[in-house]
């Protein structure tokens, strides 16, 4: 692909406080860079870029990862079950070149991509649509180099839709959305595995860092399953109505379970909260008024040994109403993580791309765009 192609338009952000406010969203995207000042950052900030690469065509772009060790990212086209490679600057972190493959036959639905720690460099990944779990080898070192599946796991027991994996030691987590449930399966032996109901449809699955629990959120049931692996037994906690409804995002992270909330058509919250060891939620609400009506699909943190303050990315998102708006949102806390201290916001340059998930590295993140067939990248000014 040309690089002149992928390298689509860029925006100029300044990093602000809470008070501060966005201006000049752009609606639709052209062709070739295009510039624009959007707020002077205070004194004392730091001023990012917004940049966004296009991806080889498809209706639908999903999952992130980058392996680790190398300047490479990989992302999930579900609608053509392709995998897309992102060579990446070592220096700058900026794209520098993509190329997609084929996994798969084209309507195996590929979604689902988690790194590997027992088999390194190699990568899980969910084929949606033919209900299959997949060890594949991306052949990180090069960008031409065509991915293998070096082995397939058939999800056992009648369960359908794989939609999320993560490794956890000899286990996989998967949610099933196709069937509602969700599956831990010993990868090294398949036939152990165990199966759990789970109410309309599970999305995320993560392990409590304390209790070691597992969370599911549900976003057709606005309600969180939680699973003692242990014992097999589950519960329901749902959300309470007065904070919001549908979690989608949901990951481990310092002290609990942080999870966000999508919220309806009509309007969203911007609620996202943290689970604590025993079950109970500590919830947050932007205050900005640009957030206090997101949309929040996805959430992160900031890779391990990175050297800035504490803080979580948010992913603001389009994906249910065309009211709401594609953002990446920084909202720094306390050292104790219980207070927030500040918020800052980034347009995505294409607004109603249905912004899908977020993937920080040491000096920038990235941003798939569902709808749009790119990702941007939110970059400090110093790169």
């Amino acid at each position: 692909m040309d690089r002149r192609a992928f390298h689509r338009r860029l925006m100029s952000l300044g990093s602000f406080a809470a008070a501060g406010t966005l201006l000049g969203m752009p609606a639709t995207a052209t062709a070739g860079p295009r510039y624009r000042n959007v707020l002077s950052p205070p004194a004392g900030s730091s001023r990012r870029t917004v940049v966004e690469y296009e991806l080889p065509p498809a209706e639908e772009t999903h999952e992130i990862v980058k392996m680790p060790g190398r300047p490479m990212v990989l992302v999930s086209q579900m609608s053509n079950s392709r995998l897309v490679k992102l060579q990446l600057d070592t220096r700058t972190e900026q794209v520098t070149d993509v190329k997609a493959f084929p996994l798969g036959s084209s309507d195996a639905m590929l979604h689902g991509l988690a790194v590997s720690s027992r088999h390194p460099g190699r990568i899980w990944a969910t084929h949606e649509g033919a209900d299959r779990l997949l060890l594949v080898d991306p052949r990180a070192d090069s960008l031409e180099a065509a991915p293998r599946v070096e082995r397939e796991i058939a999800v056992p027991g009648g369960g359908r839709g794989p939609h999320y994996v993560n490794e956890y030691g000899d286990t996989l987590w998967v949610t099933l959305k196709g069937s509602d449930q969700v599956l831990a399966l010993d990868h090294t032996r398949p036939g152990r595995h165990r199966l759990f109901d789970a109410e309309p449809h599970p999305i995320f699955a993560a392990q409590h860092p304390v209790s070691g629990d597992f969370y599911v959120s549900q976003d057709g049931a606005s309600s969180l399953l939680r699973i003692d692996p242990r014992s097999g037994r589950t519960s329901q906690i749902p959300v309470p109505a007065e904070r919001g409804s549908t979690p989608v995002g949901l990951i481990s992270g310092p002290g609990g379970i942080w999870v966000v909330l999508l919220g309806t058509a009509k309007a969203g919250t911007g609620t996202f909260g943290r689970i604590a060891a025993d079950g109970q939620i500590v919830w947050h609400r932007l205050g900005n008024p640009l957030g206090q009506s997101a949309s929040l699909l996805h959430l992160a943190f900031d890779p391990p040994g990175t050297a800035r303050e504490p803080g979580l990315w948010l992913l603001a998102s389009t994906i249910v109403s065309e009211q709401a708006r594609d953002l990446i949102i920084r909202v720094r806390f306390d050292p104790s993580w219980a207070r927030v201290t500040g918020e800052e916001y980034a347009a995505l340059p294409t607004q109603l791309c249905k912004a899908h998930r977020l993937l920080p590295l040491e000096n920038s993140v990235l941003a798939t765009e569902l709808t749009s067939a790119r990702v941007a990248q939110l970059i400090s000014a110093q790169h």
